[in-house]
């Protein structure tokens, strides 16, 4: 209910609105301003947008490829300290002599412990990524440089160590949140395994190689998107988030040197508020111009429709008869040559109206002498119903019969009502015809009609039958002594209706004097057709198979409603 209420309400404020056309105008030049400068600025906001995205993405994938050369580095340098922990002298040496000592004698592996272990913090002070070492000799015995034990990814280690024997290798996983490589250590002479080195990476070191992202902006991660290494240590180990790629751009990088993947991400939101900013500059200079242009509009506007709203009241004046003509026409244009033919067609109108009632006179006088024209048909008709009376009081059957056909067909030819009736009405007529016909030839003339009763819905021009049953009489059926047969035939043809007049009488041997002799006409009959429905429609003339003469009609298929029948 409330929504029907707001709607008449806008309805109305907007046939009050559109009632001027000057309201209509200054709409139209507003939205033939808007449009374009909208348009502009649109395809300038996106294409600055589109290009900044570009700037900055490809700003970012040049930053984020120089990190990855960076932290490849350092992990290049790893490996390489790592080499140089295998080749030290204790170390080698204590791992063969951990190789070649029964494993029972455990008395060597504690005296050598502690100088191992010495040698390997050492060597961790050296390093500036370097956490914590862990050898782990023949008898899976482990020397460590570490604050605190802390391993225990030993055996994944060494099965991916034993995959590549001559490479260092960084594991896709983290042991106690730290990046982890190893590598087997070989007795040259002999190529057997005498321990594996196992290289842990601070992760605060590691994350202070790309400080300048932010913890939600750089992860180092395996192949299946395990965080190996972050700003916050709490989302290491975790899996990473697929990001909504709507509002944050996803750059990935893989390692030249390791599995590892460096992913960066960063917000559109970044270079969109400097886009905003510019949009928002934009539409006040499309405002400013909008306003220019539509101050501009209603001064130009006012010089054009004054003069038409004039001519409108007046007009309305005139509607209403009373007839003033525009004065002060100051414009040569089209609107003052419209005020200059106003002014002409009142004093025609003026003139005029000192002639109508001449016209109504003449009016009145047509009007008696169609009343006159028509006394006399029905003079006509109550006569013939006079006779008829009179004849069946004398005893006669076939009079009253034939006056009664008569004045069915004439009352059919003067009724009153469209030109276009059912074929079955027009049927019923030319049966009259026939029926008062026989009267005269007796048995001389015979017919058949064959029609569908669907086709008896069909339209057909008035009285254009009977006609050519008449021409079938008086040129067919009359001119031969045997009896004469009139078949009339309706149906379908190409999607029209088509009927068919045929006789058996002497053939064609009609002139252009005959076709005027014969009621309307033949020729009457086909430019009636044609004028009505135009030049596909009409009638043709043919001789039949054995004798006689056929004439076809043809006519549109046109139901009429219920309510014209």
């Amino acid at each position: 209910m409330f929504y029907t209420i707001q709607r008449n309400m806008i309805m109305s404020l907007w046939k009050v609105f559109a009632s001027k056309l000057f309201n209509k105008m200054i709409l139209l030049y507003s939205i033939l301003t808007l449009l374009p400068l909208i348009l502009v600025i649109s395809v300038f906001y996106y294409k600055s947008s589109a290009i900044l995205e570009t700037n900055i993405t490809d700003s970012k994938k040049q930053s984020l490829v120089e990190m990855v050369d960076k932290i490849d580095g350092y992990l290049r340098e790893v490996a390489l300290q790592a080499a140089q922990i295998q080749k030290d002298d204790l170390i080698a040496t204590a791992l063969r002599v951990d190789y070649a000592t029964n494993e029972e004698n455990r008395e060597s592996f504690s005296s050598r412990g502690s100088r191992v272990n010495e040698r390997l913090s050492e060597l961790i002070l050296r390093s500036e990524f370097i956490d914590a070492i862990y050898l782990v000799n023949a008898n899976q015995e482990v020397y460590y440089a570490d604050k605190e034990y802390k391993f225990e990814s030993n055996l994944a280690l060494e099965a991916m160590a034993r995959e590549k024997p001559e490479t260092f290798v960084w594991a896709p996983f983290n042991d106690h949140n730290r990046l982890v490589g190893a590598k087997e250590i070989i007795h040259e002479p002999t190529g057997k395994r005498i321990g594996l080195l196992i290289v842990m990476l601070n992760p605060e070191r590691v994350a202070m190689t790309y400080s300048t992202y932010g913890s939600q902006e750089f992860f180092i991660t395996n192949i299946s998107g395990l965080i190996l290494s972050n700003s916050d240590q709490q989302l290491t180990g975790t899996r990473l988030r697929h990001p909504d790629t709507k509002n944050t751009v996803v750059l990935e990088r893989v390692s030249a040197y390791s599995d590892f993947r460096f992913i960066s991400l960063f917000s559109k939101a970044n270079f969109n508020q400097e886009m905003n900013s510019l949009a928002f500059f934009a539409l006040l200079i499309t405002a400013a111009t909008w306003l220019l242009v539509l101050i501009l509009t209603i001064i130009l506007l006012r010089r054009v429709t004054t003069p038409i709203a004039r001519l409108s009241r007046l007009m309305g004046k005139a509607q209403k008869e009373v007839y003033e003509k525009i004065d002060n026409i100051k414009t040569i244009d089209e609107v003052g040559r419209l005020c200059v033919s106003f002014n002409h067609l009142i004093t025609d109108i003026q003139n005029l109206i000192e002639k109508v009632y001449k016209v109504e006179l003449l009016n009145k006088e047509a009007e008696l002498k169609m009343i006159k024209a028509q006394i006399n048909p029905h003079i006509l008709y109550n006569t013939l119903e006079s006779v008829n009376i009179m004849a069946k009081e004398l005893g006669s059957t076939a009079i009253p019969d034939m006056i009664r056909l008569l004045a069915a067909i004439f009352r059919f030819s003067i009724s009153p009502g469209s030109d276009l009736i059912p074929l079955k009405n027009e049927l019923q007529f030319v049966l009259y015809y026939l029926q008062l016909a026989k009267y005269r030839y007796k048995e001389r003339l015979t017919w058949t009609i064959d029609v569908s009763d669907e086709l008896q819905q069909v339209i057909v021009p008035k009285l254009i039958l009977q006609p050519l049953v008449e021409n079938a009489i008086i040129h067919g059926i009359d001119q031969i002594e045997e009896q004469g047969n009139i078949k009339i035939r309706v149906y379908l043809y190409e999607y029209d209706l088509i009927v068919e007049i045929q006789d058996n009488g002497a053939g064609l041997k009609l002139s252009s004097k005959d076709h005027q002799s014969s009621g309307i006409g033949l020729n009457n009959v086909k430019q009636r057709i044609q004028l009505l429905y135009g030049k596909r429609y009409g009638l043709s003339i043919e001789p039949a198979a054995d004798c006689g003469t056929i004439v076809r009609l043809r006519l549109p298929i046109n139901i009429m409603k219920g309510e014209e029948s």
